[in-house]
């Protein structure tokens, strides 16, 4: 019993004891919160230096709540008498302000505190939002009228508003179906209002009286695009064309219809562009025709045929303005139309034409054709260097000879008709190891030459067909000139 009680006594003193710290810990908090609200009352009713005149009103000795009292009477009995009118001579319009178009300022304590400290002061000069005017050597001060009238900011900002003229800019229209194929606008400079100006002519006035007059005067604002600009980037950067004199006629529109998918076409900077995607699948219903392709290393009929000689000549003319090339493909056989290493084969969903504008500027495709070509011009602003290619067959490849067909169909019935008669579709064509190369030129000299292909072509077997049917007895063949390469 007695251990239990003695127990018990020690924790009520160790109680009494916590009760008592924090006690005293409450008192200290009080007295340090009761301090602060002193120092704080001590430092707002602080009085004025001598010599502290605000707006020309003498406030030196008075406490800041004093002085504020006294600044916000003094205002609100020169709002009574205040106007403030707005001309401009290029609208021919005035604005009239008064009393009702803003509220007098009670809350201008800041002007109050800074003034004794003048190196904030000096730093606000020229604010117009706060201090208008600070003579270092007297330490007057001037407030902003619109710092003092609250809500005149907002309507001079409506009648800036109303009278500013923004500038326009150039614009370019790029049309290939019209003789001139680029339309540029005048540019149309604007009109700024000088409002820096037009704050300080109102807050000198407002220094001495309160019937103010100003006139709006105005800025050129430049159009950020001017007709000279545009004109820059319009100018014929590269051109390319090949032959199509000796195509087929569905060859020959299948090249123009393809091409005619990039005629007007206007290539941003930074835009990466697909030959597949722009001219889509290459179809009857669509009006591709049928023509020339070449199929597991053979030429041969197809739908679409001569789309590749598009895509090899929009190629080109890329290589020759500058523009950045992602993908390129070769043909498995060589073409006729451009040198080995210059071609670019495309094919649905396996092999495309891939390109990005990499300048500064957009880039303009017009594309267009006669009987003997196809062409494909870019248009841009130019830079400093001209592109040219070249090709160089590094190793030639022989032909393996003739493919013999028997024209089981009839489809030459007109030329040969019995076994040992022939008919020649095509000779046979060797192959090449071929590169080629980018020069760029600054002016006439050359300064860079680089390696942009390294391609192998696979040479090609002639095509020779043969009649079908046998001989009859005593019948020899027609001889039709045709020699057999082995």
């Amino acid at each position: 019993m007695k251990n239990s009680q003695s127990h018990t006594l020690s924790s009520k003193q160790k109680t009494n004891r916590i009760l008592s710290l924090l006690t005293i810990l409450t008192i200290l908090i009080t007295i340090v919160i009761i301090t602060q609200f002193m120092f704080l009352d001590i430092q707002t009713n602080k009085l004025l230096e001598d010599g502290t005149i605000i707006n020309g009103y003498n406030l030196s000795g008075m406490s800041k709540s004093e002085a504020n009292v006294v600044l916000i009477n003094k205002f609100k009995e020169r709002a009574e008498d205040f106007n403030l009118t707005i001309s401009d001579s290029m609208s021919d319009k005035v604005w009239t302000m008064d009393k009702d178009d803003f509220s007098v300022n009670t809350n201008i304590h800041t002007v109050l505190d800074m003034s004794q400290d003048r190196e904030a002061l000096l730093g606000e000069v020229g604010e117009k939002t706060l201090i208008s005017q600070f003579d270092k050597i007297g330490g007057n001060v001037s407030m902003a009228f619109n710092y003092i009238y609250v809500g005149l900011d907002e309507k001079i900002e409506e009648i800036i508003a109303s009278v500013e003229i923004e500038p326009v800019d150039s614009t370019i229209t790029f049309d290939t179906n019209k003789k001139e194929l680029f339309l540029i606008t005048d540019s149309t400079n604007g009109k700024r209002v000088n409002k820096e100006k037009l704050y300080r002519d109102i807050n000198e006035q407002f220094l001495s009286n309160d019937n103010i007059s100003v006139e709006i005067e105005y800025i050129d604002e430049i159009a950020s695009i001017t007709k000279e600009y545009n004109e820059g980037l319009t100018h014929l950067i590269s051109s390319f064309s090949t032959n199509v004199a000796d195509s087929t006629g569905g060859r020959k529109h299948n090249v123009k219809l393809a091409l005619k998918s990039f005629d007007g076409m206007i290539i941003n900077p930074g835009e990466c562009v697909s030959f597949n995607n722009i001219v889509g699948e290459q179809t009857l219903e669509r009006g591709y025709q049928s023509a020339t392709i070449i199929y597991n290393g053979e030429f041969t009929d197809g739908i679409g045929g001569g789309v590749c000689q598009a895509s090899t000549t929009l190629y080109n003319a890329l290589l020759l303005s500058g523009i950045e090339i992602n993908e390129v493909h070769k043909h498995t056989l060589p073409v006729k139309y451009v040198p080995p290493a210059l071609d670019a084969m495309v094919a649905e969903y396996t092999s495309d034409l891939k390109f990005t504008n990499n300048t500064e500027y957009p880039i303009y495709i017009h594309t267009y054709s006669d009987s003997q070509s196809v062409t494909v011009d870019i248009y841009s602003c130019p830079s400093e260097y001209t592109y040219k290619t070249r090709s160089e067959i590094l190793e030639t490849i022989d032909s393996p000879g003739d493919k013999i067909i028997p024209d089981t169909e009839g489809k030459y019935a007109k030329h040969i008709l019995f076994k040992g008669e022939y008919y020649r579709k095509s000779y046979p064509k060797a192959g090449h190891e071929a590169k080629a190369y980018l020069q760029k030129y600054l002016k006439d000299t050359l300064i860079e030459e680089k390696e942009i292909r390294h391609e192998i072509y696979q040479p090609q077997k002639g095509i020779v067909y043969e009649g079908v049917e046998e001989l009859p007895t005593g019948v020899s063949p027609i001889d039709t000139g045709v020699v057999i390469y082995n």
